[in-house]
């Protein structure tokens, strides 16, 4: 099983690689360009200034977002709120409101912190290896924020209505939603983008 589940892995990191390259061929940048990994595994371009990018995958969907400037993104699938995690890896306020939150309402938002904290993590570069208690999520009237300590950062995190089945946000330095691309991981074998 293990085997079978690393191909998928694999499977889904290369068609997040392929729609980089259709992107790329797309706008005009050639193909004289390489997509290497940091040392912390954030993806970049080799060959070309000025273009950034980011990919996740959840489920079936791999979604990749391009930017002018450095860019995060997470897509996960809905599932049930998980109190355990969040009590141990979550910002104490994160957790307070998950706990004053109705059973569903928990669910959702439990998903939504986990996929906005990974893509302030992927915009980083610095993935789980910073620890997601270190910052907070903020959802309210102005939007999302994050927050170190009392100091909100000079982000903007943006939502991504990909499918209502998972929960899809990006972060990064611009105001603007980046541009993002989905595909069903599978429709590589037919052909058929989104």
């Amino acid at each position: 099983m293990t085997g079978h589940r690393e191909r998928g892995v694999a499977l889904r990191h290369l068609t997040g690689e392929a729609l980089v390259r259709r992107f790329t061929r797309e706008e005009g940048y050639g193909d004289h360009h390489e997509i290497r990994r940091a040392e912390k595994g954030k993806p970049y371009l080799t060959g070309i200034e000025g273009l950034y990018f980011n990919i996740s995958h959840s489920g079936d969907l791999v979604v990749a977002a391009f930017s002018e400037r450095e860019v995060g993104i997470d897509i996960e699938r809905h599932g049930r709120g998980r109190m355990e995690i969040a009590s141990r890896f979550f910002h104490a306020g994160e957790v307070a409101t998950l706990l004053a939150a109705s059973e569903e309402e928990r669910a959702r938002l439990f998903i939504d912190y986990w996929a906005i904290k990974e893509s302030f993590l992927k915009y980083l570069g610095t993935g789980l290896t910073r620890p997601l208690s270190a910052f907070r999520v903020e959802k309210g009237g102005r939007g999302i924020s994050l927050y170190e300590g009392d100091t909100r950062l000079p982000l903007h995190v943006h939502p991504c209505r990909v499918d209502a089945a998972y929960s899809c946000f990006t972060c990064g330095e611009t105001g603007s939603l980046p541009l993002i691309t989905a595909v069903e991981w599978g429709a590589l074998y037919t052909n058929e983008w989104s």
